[in-house]
Protein backbone atom coordinates (compact mmCIF):
# COMPACT_ATOMS: atom_id res chain seq x y z
CA UNK A 1 0.00 0.00 0.00
CA UNK A 2 2.60 2.38 0.73
CA UNK A 3 4.73 1.52 -2.54
CA UNK A 4 1.39 2.44 -4.28
CA UNK A 5 0.75 5.64 -2.50
CA UNK A 6 4.02 7.11 -3.04
CA UNK A 7 3.78 5.67 -6.89
CA UNK A 8 0.37 8.01 -6.98
CA UNK A 9 1.71 10.83 -5.04
CA UNK A 10 4.52 10.75 -7.81
CA UNK A 11 2.14 10.68 -10.55
CA UNK A 12 0.39 13.48 -9.58
CA UNK A 13 3.66 15.99 -9.14
CA UNK A 14 4.21 15.09 -12.72
CA UNK A 15 0.28 15.80 -13.96
CA UNK A 16 1.03 19.29 -12.31
CA UNK A 17 3.99 19.75 -13.54
CA UNK A 18 2.95 19.47 -16.73
CA UNK A 19 -0.54 21.04 -16.57
CA UNK A 20 1.82 24.21 -15.49
CA UNK A 21 4.07 24.12 -18.09
CA UNK A 22 1.61 23.60 -20.57
CA UNK A 23 -1.67 25.51 -19.37
CA UNK A 24 -0.26 29.15 -20.60
CA UNK A 25 0.29 28.26 -24.13
CA UNK A 26 -3.04 26.55 -23.67
CA UNK A 27 -5.16 29.46 -22.35
CA UNK A 28 -3.70 31.81 -25.46
CA UNK A 29 -6.09 33.45 -27.40
CA UNK A 30 -6.00 35.17 -30.51
CA UNK A 31 -5.74 39.41 -29.41
CA UNK A 32 -5.55 40.75 -32.82
CA UNK A 33 -7.87 43.80 -33.67
CA UNK A 34 -10.43 43.64 -36.41
CA UNK A 35 -11.84 45.97 -38.49
CA UNK A 36 -15.53 46.36 -40.20
CA UNK A 37 -14.71 47.79 -43.86
CA UNK A 38 -18.23 47.54 -44.86
CA UNK A 39 -19.66 50.65 -46.50
CA UNK A 40 -22.20 50.60 -48.92
CA UNK A 41 -23.19 47.26 -50.57
CA UNK A 42 -24.57 46.37 -54.21
CA UNK A 43 -26.28 43.17 -55.02
CA UNK A 44 -28.01 42.60 -58.41
CA UNK A 45 -31.71 41.39 -58.33
CA UNK A 46 -32.29 37.57 -59.56
CA UNK A 47 -33.14 37.11 -62.77
CA UNK A 48 -33.19 41.21 -62.73
CA UNK A 49 -31.53 40.56 -65.18
CA UNK A 50 -31.85 37.10 -65.69
CA UNK A 51 -28.27 34.93 -67.13
CA UNK A 52 -29.97 34.45 -70.02
CA UNK A 53 -31.98 36.73 -72.45
CA UNK A 54 -33.36 36.44 -76.00
CA UNK A 55 -33.00 39.02 -78.69
CA UNK A 56 -36.35 40.97 -78.66
CA UNK A 57 -37.71 40.21 -75.08
CA UNK A 58 -37.61 42.94 -71.85
CA UNK A 59 -36.37 42.49 -69.16
CA UNK A 60 -35.76 44.66 -65.89
CA UNK A 61 -32.38 45.75 -64.19
CA UNK A 62 -32.59 46.66 -60.79
CA UNK A 63 -29.78 47.24 -58.29
CA UNK A 64 -30.26 47.06 -54.52
CA UNK A 65 -27.91 48.68 -52.19
CA UNK A 66 -27.60 49.21 -48.56
CA UNK A 67 -25.49 51.02 -46.20
CA UNK A 68 -23.97 48.78 -44.13
CA UNK A 69 -21.67 50.66 -42.33
CA UNK A 70 -21.18 53.43 -39.94
CA UNK A 71 -21.55 57.03 -41.71
CA UNK A 72 -24.91 58.58 -43.65
CA UNK A 73 -25.40 58.93 -46.82
CA UNK A 74 -27.34 61.84 -48.21
CA UNK A 75 -29.64 62.22 -51.13
CA UNK A 76 -28.05 62.08 -54.23
CA UNK A 77 -24.61 61.29 -52.58
CA UNK A 78 -24.04 57.94 -53.85
CA UNK A 79 -23.99 57.52 -57.84
CA UNK A 80 -24.20 54.31 -59.82
CA UNK A 81 -23.06 54.03 -63.66
CA UNK A 82 -24.15 51.05 -65.51
CA UNK A 83 -21.15 50.10 -68.27
CA UNK A 84 -20.56 46.85 -70.34
CA UNK A 85 -23.66 46.90 -72.40
CA UNK A 86 -22.83 49.13 -75.10
CA UNK A 87 -25.71 49.08 -77.54
CA UNK A 88 -26.63 46.37 -76.81
CA UNK A 89 -29.58 46.60 -74.74
CA UNK A 90 -32.02 49.32 -75.55
CA UNK A 91 -34.19 51.52 -72.81
CA UNK A 92 -31.54 51.26 -69.97
CA UNK A 93 -30.51 54.91 -68.11
CA UNK A 94 -27.20 54.77 -67.27
CA UNK A 95 -26.78 57.05 -64.47
CA UNK A 96 -28.29 56.98 -61.56
CA UNK A 97 -28.37 58.15 -58.14
CA UNK A 98 -29.70 57.30 -54.36
CA UNK A 99 -33.19 59.32 -53.86
CA UNK A 100 -33.57 58.60 -50.06
CA UNK A 101 -30.78 58.99 -47.06
CA UNK A 102 -28.95 55.94 -46.66
CA UNK A 103 -28.76 55.67 -42.82
CA UNK A 104 -25.98 54.25 -41.21
CA UNK A 105 -26.32 50.74 -39.54
CA UNK A 106 -26.21 50.64 -36.09
CA UNK A 107 -27.37 48.43 -33.21
CA UNK A 108 -30.54 50.18 -33.07
CA UNK A 109 -31.45 50.07 -37.06
CA UNK A 110 -30.58 48.33 -39.93
CA UNK A 111 -28.56 50.51 -42.34
CA UNK A 112 -30.88 52.82 -45.09
CA UNK A 113 -31.65 50.71 -48.56
CA UNK A 114 -33.25 51.49 -51.48
CA UNK A 115 -33.79 50.12 -54.84
CA UNK A 116 -32.00 51.68 -57.84
CA UNK A 117 -34.05 50.91 -61.23
CA UNK A 118 -31.73 51.25 -64.53
CA UNK A 119 -34.36 49.89 -66.32
CA UNK A 120 -37.83 48.40 -66.40
CA UNK A 121 -37.72 46.86 -69.69
CA UNK A 122 -33.80 46.56 -71.46
CA UNK A 123 -34.17 45.02 -74.60
CA UNK A 124 -31.27 43.03 -76.45
CA UNK A 125 -32.34 43.41 -80.85
CA UNK A 126 -29.09 42.19 -82.36
CA UNK A 127 -30.92 39.32 -83.51
CA UNK A 128 -27.61 37.51 -84.25
CA UNK A 129 -27.80 33.82 -85.66
CA UNK A 130 -25.59 32.55 -82.45
CA UNK A 131 -25.59 33.03 -78.62
CA UNK A 132 -23.02 35.57 -77.48
CA UNK A 133 -21.66 37.26 -74.07
CA UNK A 134 -22.30 40.38 -72.68
CA UNK A 135 -20.46 41.45 -68.72
CA UNK A 136 -22.84 44.34 -67.76
CA UNK A 137 -20.87 46.48 -65.03
CA UNK A 138 -21.81 48.90 -62.30
CA UNK A 139 -19.82 51.62 -60.64
CA UNK A 140 -20.75 52.85 -57.38
CA UNK A 141 -19.19 56.05 -56.07
CA UNK A 142 -20.13 57.48 -53.06
CA UNK A 143 -19.48 60.21 -49.73
CA UNK A 144 -18.23 57.97 -46.85
CA UNK A 145 -16.49 58.76 -43.64
CA UNK A 146 -14.49 57.12 -40.45
CA UNK A 147 -14.89 58.05 -37.41
CA UNK A 148 -11.75 56.83 -35.34
CA UNK A 149 -11.88 57.57 -31.43
CA UNK A 150 -9.44 56.54 -28.88
CA UNK A 151 -7.16 57.32 -25.82
CA UNK A 152 -3.73 58.48 -25.59
CA UNK A 153 -1.08 59.05 -23.23
CA UNK A 154 0.83 62.80 -23.08
CA UNK A 155 3.74 62.78 -21.04
CA UNK A 156 7.24 61.84 -20.89
CA UNK A 157 6.63 58.17 -19.01
CA UNK A 158 4.84 55.50 -18.31
CA UNK A 159 2.87 56.80 -15.34
CA UNK A 160 -0.50 57.35 -15.05
CA UNK A 161 -1.19 55.78 -18.45
CA UNK A 162 1.19 53.74 -21.10
CA UNK A 163 2.89 55.54 -23.78
CA UNK A 164 4.30 52.41 -25.40
CA UNK A 165 1.58 49.70 -27.25
CA UNK A 166 -0.97 50.42 -30.14
CA UNK A 167 -3.94 52.34 -28.73
CA UNK A 168 -5.98 50.74 -31.77
CA UNK A 169 -8.63 48.30 -30.31
CA UNK A 170 -11.58 46.45 -32.34
CA UNK A 171 -14.29 49.31 -31.24
CA UNK A 172 -12.01 51.96 -31.88
CA UNK A 173 -13.40 52.77 -35.54
CA UNK A 174 -16.35 52.94 -37.12
CA UNK A 175 -17.65 50.52 -39.48
CA UNK A 176 -16.50 51.81 -42.96
CA UNK A 177 -13.72 51.21 -45.63
CA UNK A 178 -11.07 53.59 -44.28
CA UNK A 179 -9.72 52.45 -41.38
CA UNK A 180 -7.31 53.74 -38.59
CA UNK A 181 -5.17 50.49 -38.26
CA UNK A 182 -2.62 51.39 -35.82
CA UNK A 183 -1.61 54.36 -33.54
CA UNK A 184 1.47 54.35 -31.58
CA UNK A 185 3.53 57.01 -29.56
CA UNK A 186 7.12 57.84 -29.11
CA UNK A 187 8.82 60.32 -26.72
CA UNK A 188 12.17 62.05 -27.62
CA UNK A 189 13.71 64.60 -25.83
CA UNK A 190 10.60 66.89 -24.93
CA UNK A 191 8.64 66.21 -28.01
CA UNK A 192 6.13 63.38 -27.92
CA UNK A 193 5.64 61.91 -31.53
CA UNK A 194 2.00 60.33 -32.52
CA UNK A 195 1.83 58.20 -35.89
CA UNK A 196 -1.34 56.56 -37.28
CA UNK A 197 -1.47 54.51 -40.13
CA UNK A 198 -4.87 54.83 -42.68
CA UNK A 199 -5.44 51.85 -44.61
CA UNK A 200 -7.94 50.91 -47.17
CA UNK A 201 -9.68 47.53 -45.90
CA UNK A 202 -12.48 47.55 -48.42
CA UNK A 203 -12.52 46.42 -52.05
CA UNK A 204 -12.89 49.70 -53.98
CA UNK A 205 -10.77 52.38 -54.68
CA UNK A 206 -10.99 55.84 -52.16
CA UNK A 207 -10.76 59.07 -53.33
CA UNK A 208 -10.46 62.88 -51.75
CA UNK A 209 -13.85 63.66 -50.30
CA UNK A 210 -14.22 66.52 -53.56
CA UNK A 211 -13.11 64.24 -56.15
CA UNK A 212 -15.78 64.22 -59.02
CA UNK A 213 -17.53 60.73 -59.37
CA UNK A 214 -18.97 61.48 -63.27
CA UNK A 215 -14.97 62.52 -63.53
CA UNK A 216 -13.91 59.57 -62.43
CA UNK A 217 -15.83 56.87 -64.07
CA UNK A 218 -14.86 58.78 -67.01
CA UNK A 219 -11.16 57.89 -66.05
CA UNK A 220 -10.13 61.45 -65.69
CA UNK A 221 -6.36 62.08 -65.45
CA UNK A 222 -6.43 65.18 -63.34
CA UNK A 223 -9.04 63.75 -61.23
CA UNK A 224 -7.26 60.02 -60.51
CA UNK A 225 -4.38 61.82 -58.96
CA UNK A 226 -6.85 62.46 -55.92
CA UNK A 227 -6.81 58.80 -55.67
CA UNK A 228 -5.67 57.23 -52.33
CA UNK A 229 -6.13 60.89 -50.74
CA UNK A 230 -8.59 61.49 -47.39
CA UNK A 231 -9.87 64.82 -45.97
CA UNK A 232 -8.75 64.56 -42.43
CA UNK A 233 -9.64 65.96 -38.86
CA UNK A 234 -7.75 65.30 -36.18
CA UNK A 235 -9.71 66.39 -32.58
CA UNK A 236 -7.18 66.36 -29.71
CA UNK A 237 -4.84 67.72 -27.36
CA UNK A 238 -3.91 70.88 -27.87
CA UNK A 239 -0.30 71.70 -29.29
CA UNK A 240 -0.19 68.66 -31.71
CA UNK A 241 0.75 69.50 -35.27
CA UNK A 242 0.85 66.65 -38.11
CA UNK A 243 2.25 66.44 -41.40
CA UNK A 244 -0.69 67.02 -43.92
CA UNK A 245 -1.46 68.64 -47.20
CA UNK A 246 -3.67 71.35 -47.64
CA UNK A 247 -6.98 70.36 -48.95
CA UNK A 248 -7.59 72.35 -51.89
CA UNK A 249 -5.39 73.37 -54.92
CA UNK A 250 -1.96 73.39 -55.56
CA UNK A 251 -2.09 70.69 -52.50
CA UNK A 252 0.92 71.88 -51.33
CA UNK A 253 2.40 70.36 -47.74
CA UNK A 254 1.26 71.55 -44.33
CA UNK A 255 1.40 71.48 -40.89
CA UNK A 256 -1.93 71.31 -38.64
CA UNK A 257 -4.45 69.05 -37.40
CA UNK A 258 -6.81 69.42 -40.61
CA UNK A 259 -6.42 68.77 -44.55
CA UNK A 260 -5.19 66.04 -46.95
CA UNK A 261 -3.51 62.87 -46.01
CA UNK A 262 -2.53 59.94 -48.16
CA UNK A 263 -3.18 56.22 -47.39
CA UNK A 264 -0.78 55.38 -45.04
CA UNK A 265 1.27 56.60 -42.13
CA UNK A 266 0.82 59.89 -40.42
CA UNK A 267 2.71 61.60 -37.80
CA UNK A 268 1.69 64.25 -35.63
CA UNK A 269 4.05 66.04 -32.75
CA UNK A 270 3.74 67.64 -29.20
CA UNK A 271 5.89 69.77 -27.22
CA UNK A 272 6.09 68.23 -23.64
CA UNK A 273 5.59 70.84 -20.68
CA UNK A 274 6.47 70.06 -17.40
CA UNK A 275 3.16 68.48 -16.69
CA UNK A 276 2.60 65.16 -15.23
CA UNK A 277 1.94 61.69 -17.44
CA UNK A 278 -1.72 62.17 -18.41
CA UNK A 279 -4.37 60.65 -21.13
CA UNK A 280 -6.55 62.50 -23.10
CA UNK A 281 -9.20 61.30 -25.76
CA UNK A 282 -8.19 61.78 -29.79
CA UNK A 283 -10.65 61.65 -32.36
CA UNK A 284 -9.83 61.27 -36.04
CA UNK A 285 -12.69 61.90 -38.67
CA UNK A 286 -12.09 60.95 -42.11
CA UNK A 287 -13.97 61.81 -45.39
CA UNK A 288 -13.76 60.69 -48.49
CA UNK A 289 -15.56 59.23 -51.87
CA UNK A 290 -15.05 55.20 -52.07
CA UNK A 291 -15.52 53.65 -55.85
CA UNK A 292 -16.08 50.21 -56.30
CA UNK A 293 -17.64 47.66 -59.25
CA UNK A 294 -19.94 45.16 -59.19
CA UNK A 295 -20.24 42.62 -62.51
CA UNK A 296 -22.69 40.31 -64.04
CA UNK A 297 -22.43 38.16 -67.13
CA UNK A 298 -25.61 37.20 -69.32
CA UNK A 299 -26.04 35.45 -72.62
CA UNK A 300 -28.06 36.96 -75.26
CA UNK A 301 -29.73 34.05 -77.30
CA UNK A 302 -31.20 34.32 -80.81
CA UNK A 303 -35.15 35.10 -81.26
Amino acid sequence: MKFDFKILLLAGIILILISGATSPTSCQKSTGTTFNSTGLLMDFIEDAPPKLMTTGQQYPIYLDIQNQGGADIQQGQAAFYLTGVGENLQNIEFKKQNTNILSKKSIYQDGGKERIIFSQGAKPWKNLPNPYNITMKIDSCYNYATVTQTVICIGSKDDICTISGDKIITQSNSAGPIQVTSMTEQVQGNKLYLTFKLENKGVGEVYSFNSDCDKLENNDLNEKTKKDLVNIQIETESGFSCTLQNAEAPYGQKQGTEGLANVGAITCVKILGTERTYSTPIQIVLTYKYFESLAKTMTILPA
